[in-house]
């Protein structure tokens, strides 16, 4: 199973861009890559996953609370598809700052 997460930097964001599967094997990975980001404008483009364990959410959401916390912004990219099925499903479109394409935030500040 092919699974790859990357940090670049973009307009003053840390974009993690994730592909494959995020589950149990995978979200030590993932945890590890938005542990290493500047917490103050995080992207995590989900547009390359095709399924996401709701238990890897609460990687998400733990990356997202350590954001806010430090008064940065956490945006995740999730078009239609099955995470962003499960992320309506659970009622997360309302905690998630969502958009459709990484380079919506804009420059940080903006």
């Amino acid at each position: 199973m092919l699974f790859d997460v990357t940090t670049v930097e973009r307009q003053g964001w840390s974009v993690v861009r994730v592909v494959g599967d995020v589950d149990l094997a995978t979200m030590p990975s993932l945890r590890s890559a938005l542990e290493r980001t500047d917490p103050t404008a995080v992207v995590l483009d989900l547009s390359g996953v095709g399924l996401v364990d709701p238990l890897a959410l609460g990687v998400v959401l733990s990356a997202r609370l350590r954001s806010t916390r430090l008064g940065g912004r956490f945006v995740v990219c999730c078009p239609s598809g099955s995470a962003r099925e499960l992320i309506d499903e659970l009622g997360l479109e309302a905690v998630f700052e969502l958009v459709d394409d990484p380079s919506e935030p804009g420059p940080v500040g903006d």
